[in-house]
């Protein structure tokens, strides 16, 4: 059964780490991208609570070339989240263009960013809101990235791991008190290497 982008496991432990997990297997270029339409970018956005029904339909609404735009910079940030996080789990150097480019996808989506009294409170304290009236496609990209610099400067990206299996990629905060957490998910890639590790023991000569 072909899976969507609905059928995806959260286990990166924040939606920018998510968000990069969008793409099946980060080991090789042929993997398969969740992010099929710019509808699918959509749906991803509204499950892990970064836009609601509302945008959500609004953005639908959007003449279709701007929507294929949108998503094609979507992917791009996507790309470019997958270089900075990476690189700070491997301890490597940070690309620059990767930070160059996650900088303009802020300075382009701040005009549907606000300040205004938080609901939540009774209006006792101040809350970041966006306001996608009447904005392109391309505005739907603001929650992501801003979510994405919110984690790059206030973060534990030290704690920031890439799942060792074969055909995964896959990355996640480790939030376990030790630290051991080796695997982005003990349903898929964790119990895969227990069966692989059984089998090899257990194998006939």
């Amino acid at each position: 059964m072909t899976r969507q982008v609905t059928d995806i496991e959260i286990v990166g432990g924040h939606p920018a780490v998510d968000f990069v997990n969008t793409i099946q297997n980060w080991t090789t270029r042929d993997a398969r991208d969740y992010l099929g339409g710019f509808a699918d970018f959509l749906v991803w956005n509204q499950r892990v609570g970064l836009l609601w029904a509302k945008a959500v339909k609004h953005f639908l609404s959007r003449p279709a070339p701007e929507q294929q735009m949108a998503l094609e910079a979507a992917r791009a940030l996507r790309s470019d989240l997958h270089s900075l996080f990476s690189a700070l789990a491997a301890g490597e150097r940070l690309p620059q263009g990767a930070f160059d480019h996650l900088n303009e996808v802020i300075r382009r989506t701040v005009t549907w960013r606000c300040l205004a009294a938080d609901p939540q409170d009774a209006c006792r304290s101040l809350c970041c809101l966006w306001e996608f009236r009447d904005a392109p496609a391309y505005a739907a990209l603001g929650p992501v990235a801003w979510k994405s610099a919110e984690l790059l400067e206030l973060g534990e990206t030290d704690r920031l791991k890439i799942c060792p299996a074969g055909n995964c990629g896959w990355l996640f905060i480790d939030t376990s008190k030790n630290r051991s957490r080796t695997w982005c998910s003990m349903k898929a890639c964790g119990n895969a290497a227990k069966v692989r590790r059984f089998r090899e023991r257990h194998k006939t000569v």
